[in-house]
């Protein structure tokens, strides 16, 4: 008889455990569950557009590489700027597809530009498209982030311009963009960014030819050399005269004689990005 009592009590201690580990299981699983549920749908992760010698990413970061901002900035300037067979119609209608990725005060800025240069006569039949300059694209510097949260960004471009058929503007032209968080709609805006137009009241800037093939052979990056220019490294090297960034062809500098001018110590002066006020 206690034979038989014991294999119940056996059996009885059995069942109190298969009955724990059940229970423990159903509280694994509603644990589970309830952190899926109340867990990010949408994932932000920022990939460097240069992967050739490999990158760490962090999923869910909130800052923005520098190289990404760079990447953005250039790639939504340049769409602006592609009008492909009238620019009477092309400007409106790139604002118009890209009014997502800039804030409003620069769409009416850029509004403000499109209705001025119609009014001159600039925009008919004119075709756009603008360009990074060879081995001038981005590097350390060219980014300068603000503790706001905002970027001043600096792209070196070609412009390309021909008005029904010929050729009229043939330049390099520095852009100082100003950058800025913009997570309003990520249907229409994935970045999470926006242009904001130029940055503290600069404008764009003429850049010479003649350094500009400099830099290029060098490596270095093409800089104004002013007082504004301090306190933090730009590139290796390089600095060019600009002037102001109008419409029409460029043309070589007075005393050369239409080919390019041999650098001089000026030209190789150490070159530094522009401290931009806040």
């Amino acid at each position: 008889m206690a034979r038989y009592t014991d294999a119940l009590a056996q059996a009885n201690w059995y069942i109190k455990c298969l009955l724990g580990v059940v229970a423990a299981s159903i509280t694994v699983a509603v644990m589970a569950l309830f952190g899926w549920r109340s867990a990010e749908r949408d994932v932000t992760v920022h990939i460097p557009p240069d992967l050739t010698t490999g990158a760490q990413i962090n999923v869910g970061r909130k800052e923005v590489p520098a190289s990404n901002v760079y990447l953005f900035a250039f790639y939504i300037w340049q769409q602006l700027n592609r009008w492909s067979s009238n620019g009477q119609q092309d400007y409106g209608n790139q604002i118009y597809k890209l009014q997502a990725f800039f804030t409003p005060a620069c769409q009416q800025q850029l509004i403000s530009d499109m209705t001025t240069r119609a009014g001159q006569g600039e925009l008919d039949q004119r075709t756009r498209s603008v360009m990074e300059i060879p081995g001038l694209g981005y590097r350390d510097g060219r980014v300068l982030a603000h503790a706001d949260g905002s970027w001043n960004v600096l792209i070196d471009t070609q412009i390309i311009e021909s008005s029904r058929g010929v050729p009229v503007k043939d330049a390099y032209v520095r852009y100082p963009l100003h950058v800025v968080r913009y997570d309003v709609d990520r249907e229409l805006n994935p970045w999470q960014l926006a242009i904001d137009c130029y940055s503290a009241q600069k404008k764009p800037e003429r850049l010479d030819p003649d350094a500009v093939a400099v830099a290029i052979k060098g490596n270095r990056a093409v800089v104004q050399n002013s007082d504004e220019y301090a306190n933090r490294s730009f590139a290796e090297g390089g600095v060019s005269q600009t002037q102001g960034a109008t419409t029409g062809p460029t043309s070589p500098p007075s005393g050369t004689s239409g080919g390019q001018r041999k650098p001089t110590p000026q030209d190789l002066a150490p070159a530094t990005l522009p401290r931009v006020p806040r």
